[in-house]
């Protein structure tokens, strides 16, 4: 009698846990609109020389591009940006991301890939984001000088 038991028993606590790590994982492929609080803010590339960027992350989108430095000044101003429209993403655990959206370009122009969905997968910490490609630590303040877009690039 007593055997009978324990294996019902058994049996109920692993499906149980088998339910309990398929609900786990069904979780962690769940793809969000927008884009992670965290992330909404503009994070700079503080690269050497001229090589410097930014992108700026809000509830839906991202732009991002080059700064370019004015000579008289020598402060650095940012290029017009194009970026991802249409944002959702999937978090991957521990701070990582994998973002997802549509190219859009800036006026007057067009980028490579435009209008086609693009993905990447960044680490997010509290001053620092991290991309798996391209341009790759990004921090939340520039170490450089910065000034407004002059009229007429915006």
């Amino acid at each position: 009698m007593k055997k009978p038991i324990f294996l019902l028993s058994l049996a109920a606590i692993t499906l149980g846990l088998g339910a309990t790590s398929l609900t786990s994982s069904a979780q962690a492929a769940t793809w969000h609109q927008g884009t992670p609080k965290a992330l909404r803010h503009t994070w700079i590339y503080n690269g050497h020389g001229d090589n410097k960027a930014y992108i700026t992350y809000s509830k839906s989108t991202s732009t991002g591009n080059l700064f370019a430095r004015d000579e008289t000044s020598h402060h650095y101003y940012r290029l017009p940006g194009y970026g991802l429209k249409k944002l959702k993403y999937q978090s991957l655990g521990h701070h990582i991301y994998r973002l997802s959206g549509i190219q859009y370009s800036p006026k007057n122009s067009q980028v490579q890939f435009d209008g086609q969905r693009l993905s990447y997968k960044l680490r997010l910490t509290k001053n620092h984001l991290h991309f798996y490609k391209g341009y790759r630590n990004y921090d939340r303040h520039a170490s450089f000088a910065t000034m407004k877009t002059p009229k007429g690039l915006e």
